[in-house]
């Protein structure tokens, strides 16, 4: 039963269109010094993402810093959503409501750092590294997952719309909404669909959809557990989303397969 609901679309011709849509709305991060100058507010987190201990920040409330940037989340449309790019080319996304009522802060400096430093560096890989300039913290949040992405290094903000911001990669069909919605959660901070979503991993879809090199038999177990099948895999497991999660994603995927975007030249 597994894969019933991926093989469902089986029969469907590929397509590819390219299309000039609505752009989403773009805040600069890296190149405009006084987009920041305000980040004056200090928060604590009860037990952060990255650091795994509870930390004290010093930033902006990200619905200030929207609100001073023109964006004023009063006004916005409900379904808005914000995307974090981030220059490693991991790119997650999450909604304007889960941000307003979960308080999203971007800090800017670590009140923990020793005097004359910026930031507490932390291990990644066999290197040290810091968040960069602006990093995305929930100070009531204890783990990443459910619309709450710990990005650092964000180098600027897209802000739309779903249908616009997420529009290339929305499915035709509403039994695949589902599908997405995981996507979202999970996937597309690093992977793409039609060029939306993160750069760390390949586009799902574009030139070839990964159901048109991929045994589809063996996708499940990939997604569940890609060690096992590639050494030194950089994909974590998601077996916790479950068959029936992973069967939701990959249907969404290979819906995706006959709706293929590819951007003007």
């Amino acid at each position: 039963m597994l894969l019933a609901m991926v093989l469902a679309e089986g029969c469907s011709t590929p397509s590819t269109s390219s299309v000039t849509a609505a752009e989403p709305e773009v805040i600069q991060l890296d190149k405009t010094k006084d987009i920041l100058a305000g980040a004056d507010e200090t928060v604590e987190v009860a037990l952060d993402a990255v650091y795994q201990t509870r930390k004290r920040y010093r930033g902006i409330t990200l619905s200030r810093l929207l609100k001073r940037q023109g964006h004023d989340p009063a006004i916005m449309a409900p379904d808005t959503v914000i995307q974090f790019v981030c220059k490693d080319g991991y790119n997650p996304v999450t909604t304007l409501a889960v941000v307003l009522r979960d308080k999203a802060f971007l800090a800017t400096g670590d009140l923990d750092a020793s005097p004359g430093q910026t930031w507490v560096q932390f291990k990644f890989g066999d290197s040290p590294s810091d968040p960069g300039r602006c990093y995305l913290v929930w100070p009531k949040v204890t783990a990443a997952g459910h619309g709450h992405p710990w990005p650092y290094g964000i180098s600027a903000l897209r802000i739309g719309p779903a249908n616009i911001l997420l529009g290339p990669a929305l499915p035709k069909l509403e039994r695949f909404q589902a599908g997405l919605n995981l996507f979202r959660e999970n996937c597309i901070m690093c992977h793409s669909v039609n060029g939306v979503g993160g750069t760390i991993g390949i586009d799902l879809n574009v030139p070839r959809n990964v159901f048109e090199y991929w045994q589809a038999d063996k996708l499940p177990s990939m997604v569940a557990n890609p060690a096992s099948f590639r050494r030194n895999a950089k994909m974590p497991s998601f077996e916790a989303l479950g068959p029936q999660g992973i069967s939701n994603v990959l249907a969404y995927v290979k819906h995706m397969k006959a709706h293929k975007v590819q951007s003007p030249p």
